[in-house]
């Protein structure tokens, strides 16, 4: 964000926090009284918080994940480690568990507020830079409540006098997400509009705040039967549809369609300067010249993970009528290689997944998947660019669009009973005409049996458009970290514990992976099973079943010398999903010792 008034180092120096809410704010920091004189300090203070708006599963140029990796149904096969991972497999415990001790941030945002009004200058702009400190406290509890469920509400900076406030117990998480609430509603109706380059926080991206946390806490309480809070839910998803409609209605957004609909949907997370895009509400921009850059290579291709066929199925094919119907309606659709995954597809399948062919920029060879991790690379975030290094990405990275906030205002309508036709024309539809797929027709949407089966617990005469509006989620947002987060709010989780496949193989030996009919990369056994000779073994990639020793290898084939490419760590590592344990984090038990009035997390 270099055009944001990037100070972040500068202003941390001077207002550091401690990460331990227990303890003060550091003496030799500089004095409220001193700082907080003008509406250029309050700026200087608040440019510190872009730190915390960042591109979810990215890294930095120091390499360090920004996020853990959002391992969900999306994935295949992966090397990351994640919390979920480690809930699944039996290693965390209260023991063991990380968290609870990012409070310092929460400090930053209360430090602030405190001190705001002494600043002179005019009302409106110091009202602005509170909206965005009340907006980012807002976002920094919702974050905590989606881990811990209830968690103790603190408005104010604590001391170490503060024994009574820093020995309290958790408040309930209905008490902590009414005062969430105050805190968007103050930030929509304080924060200015100016958007700048679309990298400066701005009223759009606050009404956009408020629609994600009422869509996840609404349809959280809808689908939570054990928080009993069920009755609770249409109040939110009335806020998400009302927020998201105050963004649609301002007439600054629209899709993206530079590029054309083979082009126009890659092109948003491979351009350099995505601030002329009316798609974006915000974003953060990198610059190379500037040494501002990013590590996202580290998601391309295969290096950390593979895509999942789950995802992959997702895709909708087109008929030669010109309809849209589910992938897993197609005969033979289980045993299709992949090459023939990718015929008649919608056209984003191709610039999520890397197809058959593709070549990485400045190569002339085509890519050949790396089946370790499934078989399925992602080319969505590549740049095109030769030459680009591990950490020398410089596209610039959206933190908001249109596209989201359609799919929020969709999606609360339709769990509401409230959709009709016309929302949907004013909302996915024009999603899915930046590609040229058919529009859903309310009346007359597929009914997808695979999706019926991934969520028995979408019923009623709004079902099948409900399913419709998360697999549309899921196909435009891939690869953009939200679908953990959905699985959890939906009640989905059982979904995560499911080991992913990858590419079907239909038996050992030589298969094409590039499309061009000559086989190129060979699976067999074991080495000695290899019948290529061995002066042409260099025109192949080759992966094999068991080492020589006989132990298996990474990858398996789902039924022994054919099937689904799989992970043997999955299948060895058993993965369970606890019911409703699972979707929240239990508190770390040096924390309770620290503060014996802070009950456990529930389930734990």
């Amino acid at each position: 964000m270099k055009k944001a008034g990037f100070y972040i180092l500068a202003i941390i120096g001077l207002i550091g926090c401690n990460d331990s809410f227990m303890e003060r704010y550091p003496e030799t920091s500089i004095a409220p009284e001193v700082f907080f004189k003008t509406t250029t300090d309050l700026e200087l203070y608040t440019n510190t918080y872009y730190e915390y708006i960042q591109p979810v599963a990215y890294r930095t140029s120091s390499g360090a994940s920004v996020h853990s990796l959002d391992v969900s149904d999306n994935f295949g096969i992966y090397s990351d480690r994640s919390d979920i991972m480690d809930l699944m497999r039996g290693n965390t415990t209260p023991e063991t568990v990380g968290g609870w001790n990012n409070w310092g941030e929460l400090r930053r945002f209360n430090f602030f507020l405190q001190h705001a009004q002494d600043a002179s200058g005019e009302a409106d702009v110091i009202n602005h830079h509170i909206g965005i400190t009340r907006l980012m406290r807002a976002t920094w509890y919702y974050n905590m409540i989606k881990r811990y469920n209830d968690v103790p509400w603190y408005s104010a900076p604590l001391s170490d006098k503060d024994e009574e406030m820093l020995y309290k117990g958790k408040d309930s998480r209905t008490v902590v997400v009414d005062s969430i609430m105050a805190d968007l509603e103050y930030a929509v109706n304080h924060i200015l509009p100016d958007m700048g380059n679309k990298t400066r926080i701005n009223k759009w991206y606050a009404y956009a705040c408020m629609a994600r946390i009422c869509l996840h806490e609404g349809t959280f309480r809808k689908y939570h039967d054990e928080l009993n809070l069920q009755s609770t839910a249409d109040a939110f998803l009335m806020k998400a549809k009302e927020a998201a409609l105050k963004i649609m209605n301002s007439g600054l957004f629209q899709i993206d369609m530079t590029g054309g609909p083979d082009k126009a949907y890659q092109n948003l997370f491979i351009n350099e300067n995505l601030s002329a895009s009316p798609e974006i509400i915000l974003m953060v921009d990198f610059d190379l010249e500037k040494n501002i850059t990013h590590g996202a290579f580290h998601n391309f291709f295969d290096y950390v993970y593979g895509l999942s066929r789950s995802l992959m199925e997702s895709y909708q094919v087109l008929t030669p009528e010109g309809n849209a119907v589910p992938f897993s309606s197609i005969a033979g659709y289980e045993t299709k290689n992949v090459v023939e995954v990718f015929e008649d597809r919608d056209p984003r399948f191709k610039q999520t997944f890397m197809y058959p062919g593709y070549k990485m920029p400045g190569q002339s060879n085509e890519y050949r998947s790396n089946l370790n991790f499934g078989g399925y690379p992602q080319i969505k975030f590549c740049q095109q660019k030769v030459g680009i290094g591990e950490e020398s990405n410089y596209t610039d990275l959206p933190i908001c669009r249109i596209a989201e906030i359609y799919l929020i205002f969709a999606e609360a309508k339709a769990e509401l009973g409230e959709l009709t036709q016309e929302d949907l024309d004013q909302s996915v539809n024009l999603i899915r005409s930046r590609v040229n797929m058919p529009p859903t027709i309310l009346n007359n949407i597929v009914t997808d049996m695979s999706l019926i089966n991934e969520f028995p617990n979408v019923t009623g005469n709004n079902r099948n458009v409900i399913l419709e509006i998360r697999r549309e989620r899921r196909v435009e947002l891939a690869c953009e970290g939200f679908r953990t987060d959905d699985l959890y709010r939906w009640k989905a989780g059982y979904l995560l514990q499911r080991p992913q496949q990858g590419v079907y193989i239909d038996s050992l030996g030589l298969h094409d992976f590039t499309g061009d009919g000559i086989p190129d990369i060979g699976i067999f056994e074991n080495v000695n099973s290899n019948t290529v000779p061995d002066e042409e073994r260099n025109k192949y990639s080759f992966y094999y079943l068991k080492n020589v020793a006989g132990a298996p290898t990474s990858i398996y084939l789902s039924n022994g010398n054919s099937g689904y490419i799989m992970s043997t760590g999955d299948r060895d590592g058993v993965r369970d999903f606890k019911e409703p344990q699972y979707y929240y984090f239990p508190i770390p038990q040096t924390q309770r010792v620290l503060n014996p009035n802070l009950e456990q997390t529930i389930f734990w």
